[in-house]
Formats: C-alpha cells, sequence, structure tokens
C-alpha cells in the first residue's frame, strides 16, 4: 500500500477547508507545469481557463531534471517555440539558478502536473512540495495498464483532482487505490480535443509521388529498469527502421517518433553514446522520405496511414486516427496481464509482431497491400470508448468540475 488511509483522509479534510477559504479571494490562481510538448495536454483548458475573469493563469515550463542536460535544453526549446506560436506567454526554465519559485511568485491554488510521479521536477516546481494546495491531473496517457502503478501512487491519493478518461478507469481507481478513487472525475481523453478536429495541417515533408505514411514510435525502456525486463525492441529495429526506409522508399515514408527519454537513455548506454545517438537521430531528420518529430504528433497521427510502436502511452491514441497499428513485442503475455480490461481491447486491435518478419509482413501486407481485417473492430471501439462523454470537449467537461466543485459564481 502506497499511503496510509488516514493520511489520504487528512488531505481530504485540508482541501474542503482550503476550498472554503478561497471563497474569500478572487480570482483563482492557477498554475499549469509543463515539461515537454510531447507530454502537454492541456492547451483547450488553458484557453478556457485563459479566457475566464474567474481565473489568473500561469504557465510554467519544467523540464524534468530525470533527463539529460541537453534534452532538457531541447524540451524547453520546443516549449517556448510552441507557445511563442499560439501567442502565450510562459515563464521560462534555463536552468537551477535560474528556477523560478511557484510558491514565492504565484502562491497557486490550483496546479495542474503533466505527471503522477514525485521527484521528477526541481523542488519548487514538484508536486511534493504542493500537496498542501489543489493537484489536478489529466494523464499523459491514455491508460491501459492497472495494478497500483497506474492508479495508487502518493500523487493519486493525494491530488484533489484527477481527470479521467472513461468510466472504465474510475471503476479501475474504485478497485486500486488507497482512496476508492473518491478524487476522480470522468471528462474524457484530453488529446481527444484534439484529435476530433476537422481539420489537421499535414507535417509529411512532400514527395514527389505519394507514398504511405508510417510512424515509428519506440519506447525509451532500453534496458531493464525496476527489475522489469526492456519494452522497448529499439536496439534491434534501429537499423531495420532505416532499411524499410531505403528499401521502400518509392512507396514509404517513415516518421520516427521517439518516446521523449530516449535520447537520454541512449546517450547512457553502452554500446551508444552521445555520438551516435545524436548521428542516428539526425539521419531520420535529414533522409529524402525519413523524418524526426521529438513535438507534437497529433496532426503527425491524423495525417498518417499507420503506426509501429512499442508504447504504451500511443496504444489507445493511434486508435482516434482509426488506422492500422502494430504493436511490437515476441511476448505478449506479460504485457497482457498487466492490463485493464480496457487494456485487453486496446491490444487486440493492434497486429502484433516481435521480429523482422513480423514488421516486414505488416508493411507489405497491411499498409502497402491495404489488408486489414480490424478494420470494423477498431470503428467499433472508436465511437464506444473515444469519444467524450455528455457531448461536450473534454476542456468543458472538466472547467464545469471545477466551477461547481468550487463554488464560483457567475462569470461578472
Amino acid at each position: 500500500m502506497w499511503l496510509h488511509g488516514w493520511k489520504y483522509r487528512a488531505t481530504e479534510r485540508a482541501h474542503r477547508r482550503y476550498v472554503a477559504e478561497m471563497g474569500r479571494r478572487r480570482p483563482v490562481r492557477v498554475v499549469f507545469i509543463a515539461m515537454s510538448v510531447a507530454m502537454w495536454r492541456y492547451q483547450h483548458l488553458y484557453e478556457l481557463l485563459a479566457a475566464d475573469p474567474r481565473f489568473d493563469v500561469h504557465i510554467v515550463l519544467s523540464p524534468s531534471i530525470d533527463y539529460a542536460p541537453e534534452q532538457r535544453a531541447h524540451d524547453e526549446e520546443l516549449m517556448e517555440r510552441y507557445f511563442a506560436k499560439r501567442g502565450i506567454a510562459v515563464v521560462p526554465w534555463t536552468g537551477d539558478d535560474h528556477a523560478v519559485n511557484i510558491r514565492a511568485d504565484f502562491d497557486p491554488d490550483l496546479l495542474f502536473y503533466p505527471q503522477p510521479y514525485e521527484h521528477l521536477l526541481l523542488p519548487e516546481h514538484d508536486c511534493t512540495s504542493f500537496y498542501d494546495r489543489l493537484i489536478c491531473y489529466y494523464p499523459y496517457a491514455f491508460w491501459t495498464s492497472t495494478g497500483k502503478w497506474s492508479y495508487d501512487f502518493h500523487f493519486h491519493n493525494l491530488a484533489w483532482r484527477l481527470y479521467y478518461s472513461t468510466t472504465m478507469h474510475l471503476a479501475e481507481a474504485r478497485k486500486v487505490a488507497t482512496n476508492h478513487g473518491r478524487n476522480v472525475r470522468v471528462v474524457g481523453y484530453p488529446n481527444a480535443d484534439d484529435f476530433l478536429l476537422s481539420d489537421h495541417t499535414d507535417v509529411w515533408k512532400p514527395q514527389s509521388a505519394p507514398c504511405k505514411r508510417v510512424v515509428w514510435a519506440p519506447h525509451y525502456s532500453v534496458t531493464a529498469e525496476f527489475g522489469l525486463p526492456p519494452r522497448s525492441n529499439f536496439l534491434w529495429m534501429a537499423s531495420l527502421m532505416l532499411q524499410l526506409a531505403e528499401q521502400y522508399r518509392d512507396k514509404l515514408q517513415l516518421a520516427f517518433k521517439p518516446h521523449p527519454r530516449l535520447l537520454t537513455e541512449l546517450y547512457a548506454h553502452p554500446e551508444w553514446g552521445k555520438s551516435r545517438a545524436d548521428a542516428y537521430y539526425k539521419q531520420w531528420k535529414t533522409g529524402v522520405n525519413t523524418q524526426l518529430e521529438t513535438g507534437e504528433f497529433i496532426d503527425l497521427f491524423m495525417t498518417s496511414d499507420a503506426m509501429i510502436h512499442d508504447s504504451g502511452s500511443f496504444a489507445v491514441e493511434y486508435h482516434y486516427s482509426r488506422r492500422p497499428v502494430m504493436f511490437v513485442s515476441n511476448d505478449m503475455e506479460p504485457i497482457m496481464r498487466t492490463q485493464s480490461d480496457f487494456g485487453k481491447k486496446v491490444y487486440e486491435l493492434h497486429y502484433i509482431g516481435g521480429d523482422e518478419v513480423a514488421v516486414r509482413h505488416f508493411v507489405d501486407d497491411v499498409v502497402i497491400a491495404g489488408n486489414d481485417p480490424l478494420l470494423d473492430e477498431r470503428e467499433e471501439f472508436f465511437n464506444r470508448y473515444l469519444l467524450p462523454p455528455g457531448g461536450n470537449s473534454v476542456a468543458q467537461n472538466t472547467l464545469d468540475d471545477i466551477v461547481e466543485s468550487l463554488q464560483l459564481s457567475e462569470k461578472s
């Protein structure tokens, strides 16, 4: 058990007192923590809150201190470009000596975090410094696994609101979490608001003739972690995927969409290191029919034809495209054993393969030849599970809960 129930109940009482005291001051002070563009899920909610005079809203950039300095700098640069493109002022972070003190500078009432893990950020930014305030959370992925790792960290129990994607996720929280999911509200998956847009920007390199577009999204776990075997297939797939790009250069485009942490892991890997990893990433970036994608991915997904991955965070999200997807694994049993009922449905809609033969068959038969027997089942899954509840946007569902929970008066 991650947390004794008494500590949660004490925190819940403290939250009620804090909400009652907030009634004497307005506007509500809100801080969004942004770690990377790839994990930013709050754009539409930010826009709603920023336009509402009942809220004073700020975004603080805070790349993970677990990442290599080069990756932190890269993540911050991407975030600065992302928000500047949208005309949004952010509070930058350029290193330990320049870290903003969130409590002293903003004294926030609500804080929105991108991940439910402690000690990922500087102490002045970390969730462990703000359990006395009202912490809120959108899952950075459409959660498919079950167990304490998914639902029962300190964060899950001590946060004020966990905004989950479906009633199946709420049911898992009630079963697994120490607090029985009492702080969970179902609003839909946050990225649904972007996936369901009618228009998406074509982010693929122009080609001389039409090509099938395939995203390759490897996980970061190239070595054992937490006593578990590595999940990522990157090490044996690295050369294969570039070979496919060359072999099918007149039929195929490939986009390399690595987990944000993969570069850091490769820098530390004895057979890779910084020089080899940087050269590999550059090869993807400069190829005629290849590209490197380290930031936003929704337009990439929605303008693609297929995906190959071993990343749990994309297992559901790619189903918004309603296009074929392969999960790379030579043994699904350990993965399926950890899945919730929802997660099992997700992986049943994947083509599964764990070696070069399977990957090549997926590219040849499903992607290029168009033989896709899972198409109808994916359509049914999309309509049943991926559309937000109530006919509203996910951001609007979230705002409605905040306003009701804080008993805010109508806009003046």
